[in-house]
């Protein structure tokens, strides 16, 4: 397995071209919850266009961006402002600017489509598009590194709701705020099957198994993969979630993060090849839906706020 270097740790590194990618990446989702994966697939000129996209949109005065105002109306596509989603680790809000677009479960009770929220973004939903290729990917090679048949999960991806993330961190965000914390997003794990990572500068941490933060490099030429909770809630903590922030921001960065996840209001329980009377189940059931709604409704303050 080749390595990407970072500050503490050798970053696990996966060619997709390669007859070893089921077996690094199997290794990869049970030592660390986090990889970079190569010749992925994902053309590079679409990705910096996206990046492109994204910075022209936030650059626009905020009576533009409002008008694609995220909220449960929206199932959550569109913007959220400077500071909406608020932080589960300090009293502050994330300095960030984000939008989501993505799968929806039908139509919006906003009285508009899901393409009107995706209108800004023609890159970013192309993009979108070629990632939900490269998430079947690498979610089969993580089947097939369970020894589980191809088709285990098949039930619970009839329709899933995946999701891009498009987060824009500018210098000073934090202060304008009055964020008393140098770090531009809380540590916190993804709901979601697993990301995957483009980001223009660095800032992205993840947290190693000895609890050091790891800081994740900007690479052209390779995307940034971590577990999600539904990956580790899955396998019973044969796969590991990656707990991950983003550190103080020095200039200012974007971010691009694809989720996989599964159908709406699948529930994501341990599975039955991971228990065991020597291995009972570590972890409770969640409801990918109506739970999930809730959870981050009592956590960020009401409808209005943004999920992960």
């Amino acid at each position: 397995m080749n390595h990407v270097s970072s500050a503490d740790l050798a970053i696990p590194s996966v060619d997709l071209s390669s007859t070893k990618s089921v077996a690094e990446i199997s290794e990869a989702c049970r030592q660390h919850g986090f990889f970079f994966v190569r010749n992925h697939g994902v053309p590079v000129d679409l990705v910096a266009s996206a990046f492109e996209e994204t910075r022209k949109f936030y650059l626009q005065p905020l009576g533009e961006k409002i008008k694609f105002n995220a909220s449960v109306a929206s199932q959550f596509l569109g913007y959220r402002s400077l500071g909406r989603e608020k932080s589960t680790s300090h009293t502050g809000g994330e300095a960030c600017e984000q939008y989501r677009i993505g799968r929806t479960t039908g139509a919006l009770a906003s009285g508009r489509s899901a393409d009107f929220y995706h209108e800004p973004f023609r890159q970013c939903a192309a993009l979108f598009e070629r990632m939900t290729v490269l998430g079947d990917r690498i979610f089969s090679a993580c089947v097939e590194g369970l020894a589980l048949s191809g088709d285990s999960f098949a039930p619970y991806m009839k329709s899933p709701m995946h999701r891009l993330g498009l987060n824009y961190y500018k210098v000073g965000y934090g202060a304008e705020i009055a964020n008393t914390v140098d770090y531009a997003m809380s540590p916190h794990v993804d709901h979601a099957i697993f990301t995957v990572i483009a980001q223009d500068e660095p800032g992205l941490e993840v947290q190693s198994y000895s609890g050091s933060w790891i800081h994740v490099p900007a690479a052209t030429d390779a995307l940034f993969v971590f577990l999600g909770d539904y990956a580790q809630r899955w396998t019973n903590g044969a796969y590991r979630s990656a707990l991950h922030r983003v550190g103080p921001v020095p200039v200012d960065r974007i971010s691009i993060q694809y989720k996989h996840r599964p159908s709406y209001s699948t529930v994501v329980a341990p599975l039955d090849p991971f228990v065991d009377e020597e291995n009972p189940p570590r972890y409770d059931p969640f409801d990918t839906g109506s739970l999930y709604e809730s959870l981050l409704e009592s956590l960020l303050g009401g409808p209005e706020a943004a999920p992960r």
